[in-house]
């Protein structure tokens, strides 16, 4: 049914067609305010499946473009100023929002950016430019998560290639895989999510500790 959805999709197969700039097109799209409800995934894997030795190029073609498009909105975001954040997703969620950023900042935007479907993305890039997030953070976070996403995605893809084909002749003899993969995605996540929660910690305290200092002396 969503294999259906998204090739009824004008332009779908033209964008397929593409193969890497088909994703970049589609990847600037994806990171606007348009919603493309998870096409850059679907396209990814399905790209990685049918050629699954390219799948570091398609994962880089997807990178690309969705920073190419994170950073267009962030510029719009930064000279609309916070009213355009409010009139996206309104007051309470756009408060939500900016006190994600100011209080976790990277990690913050880095899990918008990891984190699948149908999470938010785009509020956390245009609130990063209402509030004026340094440029260099933002972008970094956006390229390390993105990255991140995509190259596990073809990874996963390209890997059981022929068991998602054979998923699409016989549904019913995939779940054995379809557990490991959610098992693997599951788990790779929650352990980058500790490291960069940690390290987001470890920056806290050393802040905490110098301000202590100062005030002593």
């Amino acid at each position: 049914m969503i294999i259906s959805l998204f090739i009824a999709i004008p332009g779908w197969k033209l964008l397929r067609s593409l193969g890497g700039v088909g994703l970049v097109i589609l990847g600037i799209v994806d990171s606007s305010v348009i919603p493309t409800f998870g096409s850059l995934d679907a396209l990814t894997a399905i790209l990685a499946v049918k050629n699954h030795e390219l799948w570091p190029y398609y994962a880089a073609a997807s990178t690309a473009g969705s920073l190419i498009g994170a950073y267009i909105t962030y510029r719009m975001s930064a000279r609309a100023g916070e009213s355009w954040l409010e009139k996206r997703i309104g007051k309470k969620r756009s408060r939500q929002v900016q006190g994600l950023l100011k209080r976790w900042g990277f990690v913050a935007v880095f899990v918008s950016c990891v984190a699948p479907p149908p999470f938010p993305t785009s509020p956390f890039f245009i609130g990063a430019g209402a509030l004026r997030y340094p440029q260099g953070r933002f972008v970094s976070a956006v390229a390390t998560g993105r990255a991140l996403r995509y190259a596990v995605i073809g990874f996963l893809a390209a890997k059981y290639s022929h068991s998602i084909l054979r998923f699409l002749r016989h549904p019913r003899g995939f779940e054995t895989d379809a557990k490991l993969i959610g098992i693997t995605v599951a788990g790779f996540a929650i352990i980058v999510l500790f490291i960069l929660l940690w390290r987001q910690y470890r920056i806290h305290f050393q802040r905490t500790k110098a301000e202590a200092v100062v005030i002593v002396k």
